[in-house]
């Protein structure tokens, strides 16, 4: 088979794996509940932990009974990734299907690096597959965002982009493909570059995507106003301090929630008690961040209390049952003094006896963190986060210009694609 066709082919993969994650985002929901009736959630993480033993036990034999490798650090860096992999799923282990992204993008990153591998035979190549693998995992979630029932996740950029880059780790340190020997280019470097830059650019377009820029767009373009129901990429947040609560945080000021408050008590109130009976994320769904922001917050603190309270009764121990105590506690105060008048005309208002049963138990004085609403750049500003990804830019820029200048220091002719021995290295083409 000549080298086009092969390098048409392994393009084509590329192609048909990223269909595949897009395809599999408006199903997801079903596959989720179908899987979860017949199998239990659970099945999903099992499915990755098993994928990933078989893909490392083929792997580990391939490289030392047929390819006769011994080097020892290879199958340790090896050995590391899969347990990497492993970890991490059970860290994903109350939202199992999450894990999912580690077989999705990590089966990217190899179709990836073998269509890359026909032109970039340096080790900038894992960098670029990296960098086009987590580019795939942002255009993912945008496509999410815009699915009605799915939601942009800055969690989930970032696990797509840790899925592919593990992958070029353990193909870089533990399988070392014979293909890949020699210095970098300033052509691959540049390659890299670029699909560096993209990933930084359109991250700052999404989470430059606010409510109001999509209430912008969205009058230029009626056809796009389902969009004005979703819940938003990026929103500025406000740090609230209080000596009583700790820091909570929200999208809106302290003078905005007090206005609320006062303002649409009787109408926050009743639409709580209609939908009391109803699904939370119906809910969610029905009063987004981006429309009913007061109502949406509260909403979310008043939940993360029950749900805390409720689990006070599978408590393993003393120590446990006054941390969940403490969290419940402090997530109603937060309710009580911010959204004071509304929860008094809910059905989710708790009795002064049962306040002061729980403020018994804890220390009230210890400072809370509430995690609603809160996150790596819940406070970063669209101008500062510009202003960083231009400075980044500039600099690859510059050392792009710099490398590019130093082409008189030539560097060693590529090796053969289908030729020559290095110990220790496969050939992956």
């Amino acid at each position: 088979m000549r080298i086009r066709t092969k390098k048409f082919l392994a393009w084509l993969w590329v192609g048909l794996c990223t269909l595949s994650i897009l395809i599999i985002v408006p199903l997801a929901r079903a596959i989720q509940q179908f899987v979860s009736t017949h199998g239990g959630r659970a099945l999903f993480g099992y499915a990755v932990i098993g994928a990933t033993a078989v893909a490392f036990c083929a792997l580990i034999y391939v490289l030392f009974f047929h390819l006769k490798i011994r080097s020892v650090s290879q199958y340790v860096w090896l050995v590391l990734i899969a347990a990497f992999y492993i970890y991490y799923t059970l860290r994903l282990w109350n939202a199992p299907e999450e894990a999912v992204h580690f077989l999705e993008y990590g089966l990217l990153g190899f179709f990836l690096f073998r269509a890359l591998s026909f032109t970039t035979q340096d080790k900038s190549i894992y960098f670029a597959a990296f960098f086009a693998g987590s580019l795939v995992g942002i255009c993912d979630e945008i496509f999410q965002w815009a699915v009605p029932g799915r939601y942009w996740d800055l969690r989930d950029v970032g696990l797509n982009a840790l899925a592919a880059g593990l992958f070029q780790v353990a193909l870089w340190k533990g399988v070392k493909p014979r293909i890949i020997n020699q210095a970098m280019s300033a052509k691959s470097v540049q390659k890299a570059s670029i699909l560096l830059g993209a990933n930084l650019l359109l991250l700052g377009i999404c989470l430059s995507n606010t409510p109001n820029v999509v209430a912008w767009y969205t009058r230029i373009f009626p056809k796009l106003a389902f969009l004005q129901k979703e819940e938003a990429m990026s929103e500025f947040r406000y740090k609230h301090k209080d000596p009583e609560i700790g820091v909570f945080y929200s999208r809106l000021s302290l003078e905005e929630l007090k206005r609320g408050d006062a303002e649409r008590a009787e109408d926050y109130g009743r639409r709580l008690n209609e939908w009391k009976d109803k699904k939370y994320d119906d809910f969610l769904r029905t009063f987004t961040g981006s429309t009913h922001p007061f109502l949406y917050e509260l909403r979310i603190h008043l939940f993360r209390r029950d749900r805390k309270y409720k689990d006070v009764m599978k408590a393993a121990d003393e120590a446990q049952k006054k941390n969940l105590l403490f969290i419940a506690y402090k997530e109603n105060l937060i309710a009580q003094k911010y959204f004071r008048r509304t929860l008094n005309r809910s059905v989710y208002e708790w009795p002064k006896e049962k306040i002061e049963e729980i403020k018994a138990q804890i220390d009230p004085s210890i400072p809370y963190n509430s995690p609603v609403g809160s996150g790596p750049l819940a406070t970063l500003k669209i101008k500062t986060m510009w202003l960083s990804i231009a400075i980044v830019l500039a600099v690859l820029a510059i050392l792009n210009i710099l490398l590019r200048r130093s082409q008189h220091h030539q560097f060693p002719p590529l090796p053969p694609l289908f030729k020559g021995r290095y110990r220790g290295r496969v050939n992956l083409i």
